[in-house]
């Protein structure tokens, strides 16, 4: 079993062992085209990643068929609660990345015994882990300093960048010119 955590909570600790988990290589493609009246093909504006879904193939496991089952199989139902919106997903086959996902789809027990088979179905509206690695978005050169702007993982981002007056003064004609390269 591969040791796991959902939302700071081990999965063993509700007893619940994960087999295997299938995250995908890349998440899957948009393509954003066009086709237009009376033109061969279509026309290409490139493609963007959509939502990455991943299944987390488990073994709910307990001491007896009855309450111990049933009280794991709750505690199950209350870790993968979507309404708690997307939370951080570690396993330790894949160190140094955080998966923030959340339940979505359905989620059947099939029952052996003592222990339950179940598969759960998790959506990451990022589609991309964040991790240690760091890679250098773009330089900000003004004088009198340079400023590397960094994602925290290893797909480019667009940062957000925030800049807070921390004096007393007003900032009187500050102005912030945006230019991209072609």
């Amino acid at each position: 079993m591969i040791d796991a955590t959902a939302n700071g909570v081990s999965f063993k600790s509700i007893g619940l062992g994960l087999k295997s988990h299938n995250i995908p290589v890349l998440p899957p493609t948009k393509d954003n085209t066009l086709e237009i009246a009376e033109r061969d093909g279509e026309i290409d504006f490139g493609s963007t990643y959509g939502a990455r879904t991943f299944e987390l193939e488990c073994v709910v496991m307990a001491n007896d068929s009855t309450f111990d089952y049933h009280r794991r199989v709750a505690q199950v139902a209350a870790l993968f609660n979507s309404k708690r919106g997307d939370i951080p997903f570690t396993f330790e086959d894949l160190p140094n990345r955080i998966y923030y996902g959340r339940y979505a789809g359905t989620m059947e027990i099939e029952k052996l015994l003592f222990d339950g088979m179940v598969t759960i179905p998790i959506k990451m509206s990022n589609p991309f882990p964040v991790s240690d690695e760091k890679i250098t978005e773009l330089t900000l050169t003004k004088s009198p300093q340079i400023v590397s702007v960094q994602a925290a993982g290893d797909e480019r981002a667009s940062p957000v960048i925030t800049i807070t007056n921390t004096g007393s003064a007003t900032i009187h004609r500050f102005k912030i010119s945006n230019e991209y390269q072609i």
